[in-house]
């Protein structure tokens, strides 16, 4: 009989937290670059200006 390991349901939070975390981090680090490339400023951009202060902003529309 083959016995397969399932993580313990603390290590699958962990788990999924840090990877939301990570992708977070990409999506604001994301918003920061669109933003110094951006060479008119509409609304979407002064929602990403707020976005870089505001964290879970940012995080969403460093995706857009």
């Amino acid at each position: 009989m083959i016995r397969i390991r399932t993580p313990a349901p603390d290590e699958t939070f962990g788990i999924i937290f840090v990877v939301i975390l990570l992708l977070g981090a990409f999506g604001w680090g994301y918003n920061i670059v669109k933003l110094i490339g951006a060479d008119t400023l509409t609304g979407l951009e002064i929602a990403r200006i707020i976005g870089i202060f505001f964290a879970p902003l940012g995080t969403i529309l460093g995706y857009l």
